[in-house]
């Protein structure tokens, strides 16, 4: 403990080199691209992952970064939604009439794959069934990115 008594909550780590929510609006794909690859930095060599971010409806982004690794390369529709639903219910209290942005991340990826076309595919269906709109999807892969859809 600091001498003044309070936590300590600095300490060393990977969360202590996350860049900073951006001060303006990603009012495009290529600014979501942008910052996901900002926030993903070197985990896009690492196992297969979602990345989510909550915009609101003017396009600020709001400070959560949900990043789910080593997801399953067929996609479960049940837990799909489940995370949507999640996801949803954050924009809805925090930011309504906002979306949430994904990234779709995998080594290999970064293109239009069939595991990326295959998650972007479920997390619509899910984001349009619950009503939650997803604004961006993005693939990044260790040596390449791409928008996949606005």
């Amino acid at each position: 403990m600091d001498p003044d008594n309070s936590p300590g909550w600095a300490a060393p780590g990977p969360d202590d080199d996350l860049p900073a929510v951006p001060a303006y609006p990603l009012r495009d794909v290529d600014d979501v691209l942008e910052v996901m690859l900002s926030l993903v930095g070197p985990e896009r060599a690492g196992p297969p992952a979602l990345w989510l971010v909550l915009l609101d409806a003017a396009g600020m982004m709001l400070p959560v970064v949900l990043p789910l690794v080593g997801i399953p390369l067929q996609p479960d529709p049940v837990q799909v939604r489940q995370v949507v639903v999640a996801m949803g219910d954050i924009v809805a209290h925090d930011a309504p009439g906002g979306s949430i942005a994904v990234a779709i991340v995998r080594a290999a990826g970064g293109d239009r794959g069939a595991f990326e076309r295959t998650w972007e595919h479920a997390l619509r269906v899910a984001g349009d069934d619950l009503g939650v709109r997803v604004s961006a999807v993005v693939a990044i892969g260790e040596h390449r990115a791409r928008v996949l859809a606005p």
